[in-house]
């Protein structure tokens, strides 16, 4: 067998390979939602926090249902809107209220579709439209310019657009991150382009803090192959940047350090 024919059957191979992978990938598209089902909590489950709070729901413009606690404090300047990170429910997230409550702010914290008690069908579009509804639902109580947008982790990604597209108070963005790398979907994108993307949750982070129109403060590891280090040359003037020494993606929420910055930007 020549040269020319050996290279014939490897390019055809390299083809099959290609198209087989691509096609794979593009069958399981639609499973990629499994990575955000989480606990579920039943219709009666009773929260139970020393905080004053409330448990409500409101339904999404598809007929999801999102369930939502607001926390209340005794003499409130303005309201957190949180994002929580993927794992866990509102039972367990409902701790980080106090950090918030003792700087005189209510804070909202939603679980996401299918975690805890809320409902409905998971997308990248839903993630966004979800956040505006809890957005809009606390907008008529609360002056804009007295919200603050706080994301951790995943819920850093949605921090992140839904502060593009309204004007908080400011956003704080802590170790923003998505259960899928960056570097793995763009490389996806780009081998695979023009062809439909393989990703069904391709978070655009980077084009939404370049988008926003008040202060965005982030709060990092040191790992600078990090999202948050990649959105640090984005900022702006009026923005921040905070490393945490020796601080991890899942050490970070609990730092004093994290805690004593929160504290100085919502003085």
């Amino acid at each position: 067998m020549n040269i020319k024919s050996l290279l014939i059957i490897f390019l055809v191979l390299l083809v099959l390979v290609y198209f087989g992978t691509y096609g794979f990938l593009y069958a399981i598209k639609e499973e990629q939602s499994n990575i955000f089902k989480g606990q579920l909590l039943p219709a009666n489950f009773k929260f139970t926090f020393t905080e004053n709070f409330e448990e409500f729901s409101l339904k999404a413009a598809d007929g999801g249902e999102l369930n939502a606690l607001l926390f209340k404090a005794a003499n409130a300047k303005g309201a957190v809107c949180f994002w929580k990170g993927n794992g866990g429910t509102l039972n367990n997230w409902g701790a980080m209220a106090p950090q918030f409550l003792k700087l005189n702010y209510d804070v909202i914290i939603t679980d996401y579709r299918q975690q805890g008690k809320s409902l409905g069908e998971i997308s990248l579009k839903n993630f966004y439209t979800d956040a505006q509804t809890i957005y809009d639902f606390l907008k008529p109580k609360y002056s804009e310019e007295n919200i603050v947008i706080v994301g951790y982790s995943l819920g850093g990604r949605i921090a992140a657009h839904l502060a593009a597209e309204n004007e908080p108070n400011i956003t704080i963005l802590i170790d923003p991150a998505s259960t899928t790398g960056d570097f793995s979907q763009r490389f996806l994108e780009a081998i695979y382009f023009p062809l439909p993307s393989t990703n069904k949750f391709l978070f655009q982070t980077e084009a939404d803090v370049g988008k926003t129109k008040t202060p965005v403060a982030i709060i990092a590891t040191e790992n600078i192959k990090s999202l948050a280090h990649q959105l640090k040359p984005l900022l702006k003037n009026k923005d921040k940047f905070f490393e945490i020494k020796g601080a991890t993606h899942a050490t970070i929420l609990g730092s004093k350090e994290t805690e004593k910055i929160i504290s100085n930007l919502l003085k």
